[in-house]
């Protein structure tokens, strides 16, 4: 039988950007969740996918809300 892993997400989830002087910055980005709001064409008539396994199906535009906060003196310097 096989396993069935559970996809846990981290939230916060600890990220880090690299500066022009080398060091390191670090930052929490926390998953705040989802929009979806229907696609509609130039008509406003509502758009459906026509072809694959999501034939017949409407569209969605999804956008994912997502908050970016600086973690305060923690620039480590790397070599």
């Amino acid at each position: 039988m096989a396993k069935i892993e559970n996809r846990i997400k981290e939230n916060p989830k600890l990220e880090q950007n690299k500066l022009s002087d080398g060091r390191i910055s670090l930052y929490l980005e926390y998953y705040l969740g989802r929009e979806e709001k229907l696609v509609v064409d130039e008509n406003g008539n509502q758009v459906y996918y026509e072809s694959g396994k999501m034939a017949g199906k409407p569209k969605f535009q999804v956008k994912h809300n997502r908050r970016k906060e600086n973690l305060q003196g923690n620039r480590i310097k790397i070599a």
